[in-house]
């Protein structure tokens, strides 16, 4: 289907001109130029979180995909695992590749952690798709009889296992290879080499390509300035105009490529180290000038658009429309939810995490969830004991659906509407997302349910939300979101924020997976209709800023103002403020500020994204420790509640008083009755 609409496109549209198909060119340096000690040989990580499988038995599949035969060079899964100390034999631990087991190897009370190394067949190594299958067999000591699900019958996969990165060791690199050839693992990252000199829509390119790659691959992508790069550590990629490059080195590289104007080429090479004879792949991403590239670059940040990419050149003029995705209903697809089958054996979704922005309180959300379900399932009429229910957590708040009355929607797919309180929403600024099933294992301990029961959640389900119309205040809690669609950021003329700050800021602002539109100006060239129109992000000193040094007085930034809000000046390393953008009210506008030259740690912009504080600034302490201020609502909050219960207490007062006058009203009544009585 994705070649049919390929070349639709390129026949009756003509946005794509393409030329040589051949095997990319080859870029020849030695150790006096660039050192290459990346290398093909390292270790990929097998999987992201540890996974439990838990017995009697159990398994889990993991898959690669090869776009050429691969030579067999010693090929290795490795997996670090650890169980149970109740396991006997005949417990055991498979590794099978293509459904053919390659290694077992026995489970036993006095070796809880193994590590288990398997060779990949040559068949594995062929072109095409192939999986990995490791298989969990456990019985308990002395017969014990435990639920499948009990905690002392499991065997866990640690994080650890790892699987050797051969799937760019074929030399045949074409444009089809990327993202993968470029996302970087342990000992092995990506370069993004840029001009010394160059124009802001090519670092907002250079930034946002870094901060893509970054983001789906194990390590974070460098940025080198073309007259400081000597050493590399894996693929490089050149992001500018031609012209921009100045170095003999870089204009070697580019010297073969033609650049049209207005349009984006991109050129598939390698780079090899006569010396070492190690290469890696190398992209050119280049026009005749930045902004050419800065409109084009979503063909390698959109997979509908760079899954697209063939041949080894390729010179974008148009590109195609995109459809753009809903910002009130969201697909699980969005937040990397992938169709997921649960059963007796896998009861539970790993954590799914997407970034909402801050919502209406008190009102409702929605969750439409497409799922199929076993046929044995019984009825709301049959097997009324049995609790059989889908829990989705949200936040760690659960929201139950009983599996015995979903509604039908085709011949064998089901619709659950699952309403949900924006309250727990609001709860993190990273909303936690969580599945279970319950009632799907038998209550005898010795009795298996043989996947009798299960279902399948498909990742076409989506959270549906509200937006609050109302004149929006903002809060630290309101980043990265209210930063995703159309950002203006402003840096100092002199370029004072290095490249790999700028990296983890843009990093910071993806939400769900997708880049955030954003702009790049040096305070010189901004002007006050681009404010106008934009959220703004200001990055350093307020004296090189001119635009919010005119400002100033309604931002803190004095060290009586830092105090105030719960900082000790001396100890500040990075400042964050935010609040409504001053030339357009419902924008807002972020100050980032560094202080003393202080370098931004690895996780400020990562704890400025999680924040669920409901406050307008924090900071990074010199020794990395990240505060938020204190919260100057709540004070006020606190005030008015204080207030509220000084008039309870006047209230009461006067109901005492009122009390005592009736009771003394009472006492004088009675009193006359009494000498009334003794008169007569």
């Amino acid at each position: 289907m994705r070649t049919k609409f390929f070349y639709l496109c390129l026949f009756c549209i003509g946005f794509f001109s393409f030329a040589n198909n051949a095997v990319a060119a080859t870029i020849t340096v030695d150790d006096n130029t660039i050192v290459i000690e990346g290398n093909q040989q390292q270790k990929k990580p097998l999987l992201a979180q540890p996974i439990e499988l838990l017995g009697p038995s159990s398994s889990r599949d993991f898959y690669y995909n090869l776009n050429e035969d691969v030579p067999s060079n010693n090929q290795q899964v490795t997996f670090q695992i650890q169980h149970s100390e109740l396991l006997i034999a005949p417990s055991s631990f498979t590794v099978k590749v293509d459904d053919v087991a390659i290694k077992t190897v026995p489970l036993k009370a006095d070796s809880l952690k193994q590590t288990v190394t398997v060779n990949i067949p040559k068949e594995a190594l062929l072109k095409g798709s192939h999986k990995i299958t490791a298989s969990f067999y456990g019985i308990l000591k002395e017969g014990i009889c435990v639920p499948p699900g009990n905690a002392g019958n499991w065997l866990r996969i640690e994080i650890l296992s790892s699987i050797s990165a051969f799937s760019e060791e074929s030399d045949a690199w074409s444009l089809n290879s990327y993202p993968a050839a470029f996302l970087g693992y342990e000992g092995y990252a990506t370069t993004v080499i840029v001009p010394k000199q160059t124009s802001e829509a090519t670092l907002n390119s250079a930034y946002q390509l870094a901060a893509f790659l970054s983001e789906h691959g194990d390590t974070d992508v460098q940025i080198e300035r073309e007259d400081a790069i000597n050493k590399i550590r894996g693929p490089i990629i050149i992001v500018g105009a031609k012209k921009e490059f100045s170095t003999s080195l870089l204009k070697k590289m580019l010297a073969n490529i033609s650049v049209e104007q207005d349009t984006m080429t991109l050129t598939m090479q390698e780079l090899l180290n006569k010396n070492s004879n190690r290469k890696v792949p190398l992209l050119a991403v280049t026009s005749s000038n930045g902004q050419a590239i800065e409109e084009r670059l979503s063909f390698l940040t959109e997979a509908t658009l760079f899954e697209q990419l063939i041949g080894d050149t390729l010179a974008i003029n148009d590109v195609p429309k995109i459809e753009e995705s809903s910002d009130t209903t969201i697909s699980f697809k969005q937040f990397g939810f992938e169709d997921r089958l649960l059963s007796s054996q896998a009861t539970m979704t790993p954590h799914y995490y997407v970034s909402l922005p801050k919502l209406e309180a008190n009102k409702e959300a929605f969750m439409r969830l497409i799922v199929k379900k076993s046929a044995t399932i019984p009825d709301s009429k049959e097997d009324e004991d049995r609790k059989l229910e889908l829990i989705a957590y949200i936040n760690n708040v659960p929201h139950a659906v009983d599996l015995r009355k979903l509604e039908q929607t085709t011949t064998d797919m089901y619709e659950a509407i699952i309403p949900i309180q924006t309250n727990v929403l609001n709860k993190l600024s990273m909303t936690d997302i969580q599945f279970e099933v319950t009632g799907f294992q038998l209550e005898d301990p010795c009795e298996t349910t043989n996947e009798r029961y299960w279902i399948y959640i498909d990742s076409d389900s989506t959270l549906s939300i509200t937006k609050d119309d109302a004149e929006p205040t903002f809060t630290l809690r309101d980043f990265p979101n209210a930063f995703h669609e159309n950002t203006l950021i402003v840096i100092p003329d002199n370029g004072g924020i290095d490249d790999t700050t700028m990296v983890s800021l843009y990093k910071s602002l993806m939400t769900n997976g997708n880049m955030a539109k954003t702009s790049l100006m040096k305070d010189k060239n901004v002007t006050e209709e681009a404010l106008h129109v934009h959220a703004v992000i200001f990055m350093g000193e307020m004296e090189q800023l001119t635009w919010l040094a005119k400002q100033s007085s309604k931002i803190p930034h004095t060290s009586e103002q830092l105090i105030s809000q719960g900082f000790l000046p001396e100890a500040i390393g990075q400042y964050v403020f935010i609040t409504k953008n001053f030339w357009q009210l419902k924008e807002p506008l972020l100050w980032i500020h560094s202080l003393e030259n202080a370098s931004v740690k690895g996780n400020f912009y990562a704890h400025l994204k999680e924040t669920n504080s409901q406050t307008d600034a924090a900071i990074e302490t010199k020794e990395g420790q990240f505060v938020v201020a204190i919260n100057q609502n709540a004070d006020k909050e606190e005030g008015k509640v204080a207030k509220k219960g000084e008039i309870s207490y006047v209230l009461i007062a006067e109901f005492v008083g009122l009390i005592l006058v009736i009771a003394v009203i009472l006492y004088i009544i009675l009193r006359k009755r009494k000498k009334n009585q003794l008169k007569q």
